[in-house]
């Protein structure tokens, strides 16, 4: 079993119909939190860009549909990925927030795995659906 010592944990994946995944990994030390993101793209490079750019950027795509003719695979990936990294952190919360309304709803899957949707207010005000697991 690895031991989980820094901020940021990223893994790149090639699927089947030739697009590349991102699964990242990072760390909040304020709350005590690691989020999850993930991001598909047609290339390694425009997932670092979606990842490292700003929000107004016209690299981000963030919220919208990429996969193409992806079906359940790349979430498959990210799942079995998900109850990897649960296995090397502690005492800690892992939140997952969905970019859109269709991956909130697939997000719902999670309560299988012991997660609990929650309702997040942010410093914005905006408020977002999250999907949210205390590891101990």
């Amino acid at each position: 079993m690895r031991k989980v010592n820094r901020n940021t944990m990223d893994k790149f994946f090639k699927l089947s119909n030739g697009q590349y995944m991102k699964i990242i990994f990072s760390y909040k030390n304020s709350i005590n939190t690691w989020f999850m993101t993930i991001c598909v793209a047609d290339t390694k490079r425009k997932c670092n860009d979606c990842i490292n750019k700003t929000e107004n950027s016209p690299k981000v795509f963030y919220g919208k549909a990429t996969g193409k003719r992806l079906g359940v695979e790349a979430l498959l990936i990210a799942k079995n990925e998900l109850l990897d990294f649960e296995k090397v952190v502690k005492n800690t919360k892992i939140r997952i927030i969905g970019a859109s309304d269709r991956l909130n709803n697939v997000y719902r899957y999670l309560k299988r795995y012991g997660y609990e949707e929650k309702e997040i207010t942010y410093n914005d005000g905006k408020v977002k659906n999250v999907m949210c697991k205390e590891i101990v």
